[in-house]
C-alpha cells in the first residue's frame, strides 16, 4: 500500500559549520508532526519530512529563534516509489536533479548581500566600536572604566546569549554560545570586564571569518 510523505525544503542562511546544522536539526525535530530532517551546510538548505497536520510556521520560528534566516523553497507530496525499475529510476533522477538545483541556487530563497552587510558583520563592528569607546572612556574617566567595558561586553554578548538560550530551550544546552555566555558573565563577576569584552569581540570576529569562509565554499560548489 503506497503511503505519501510531505516534504518541504527551505533555504537557511547563517549556517557555518556542522554544529549549526546539529542545532537546527535538534530543534526542528521537536516540532509536532515532523518525521525527519536533513540539513545541508554546503548547500545552505534544510529538507523537512512531515505529516499533513504539522505546523510549518513553527518550523520556521524554531530556525529563526536560533539566529538563522529561513525561507521555504518548495513543498510537495512525494508518492511512494513503484516497484517497477523504470519508475524508480525516474524518481531517483528527479531527486538528484532537485539536489543539484538547490546546490546551484536555482531555488528562490533569501538573497545574500556583501558579507560586510550581514548581521554578523554589523554585530562584530558594533562590538568592536563599543570596545574602542570603552577604552577611550576608561582613559578619560578612570572611575567609570569598569562600567564602560561592561556595557561594551553587553553589546556583543546579548545576541549571543539570546541564541544560547534558544538553543538550550530546543535541546542543545551545551552550545558554544552558552559556553561563551557563561565565560563572559564570569568575567563580569570577577571584575574582568575589559578582558570579557575583548574575548566576546574576538569570538564574533571568529564567527564572522567562519561565515565568510563557508560562504566562499558554498559559492564554489
Amino acid at each position: 500500500m503506497a503511503n505519501a510523505a510531505n516534504q518541504t525544503r527551505y533555504r537557511v542562511e547563517g549556517m557555518d559549520c556542522a554544529s549549526c546544522a546539529a542545532k537546527i536539526d535538534t530543534a526542528v525535530r521537536r516540532v509536532p508532526g515532523v518525521e525527519d530532517v536533513m540539513v545541508s551546510v554546503p548547500a545552505g538548505t534544510m529538507t523537512v519530512h512531515h505529516r499533513d497536520d504539522s505546523d510549518l510556521d513553527a518550523v520556521e520560528q524554531k530556525v529563526r529563534g536560533l539566529g538563522y534566516k529561513v525561507a521555504p523553497l518548495q513543498a510537495k507530496t512525494l508518492p511512494a516509489v513503484s516497484t517497477t525499475d523504470d519508475r524508480a529510476d525516474r524518481h531517483d533522477h528527479s531527486d538528484a536533479e532537485e539536489a543539484v538545483a538547490g546546490l546551484h541556487g536555482h531555488d528562490h530563497g533569501p538573497s545574500s548581500g556583501p558579507w560586510w552587510k550581514s548581521p554578523k558583520a554589523l554585530l562584530t563592528i558594533a562590538s568592536g566600536l563599543a570596545l574602542v569607546v570603552a577604552f577611550g572612556v576608561g582613559r578619560l574617566f578612570p572611575g567609570i572604566e569598569v562600567w564602560a567595558f561592561n556595557i561594551a561586553l553587553l553589546v556583543g554578548l546579548v545576541p549571543i546569549a539570546n541564541r544560547a538560550i534558544a538553543a538550550a530551550l530546543n535541546g542543545t544546552p551545551f552550545s558554544i554560545e552558552m559556553l561563551m555566555t557563561i565565560a563572559a558573565v564570569g568575567a563580569v563577576i570577577i571584575g574582568a570586564g575589559e578582558e570579557g569584552a575583548t574575548v566576546v569581540f574576538l569570538f564574533l570576529v571568529g564567527e564572522l571569518l567562519e561565515g565568510v569562509a563557508a560562504g566562499k565554499a558554498r559559492a564554489s560548489i
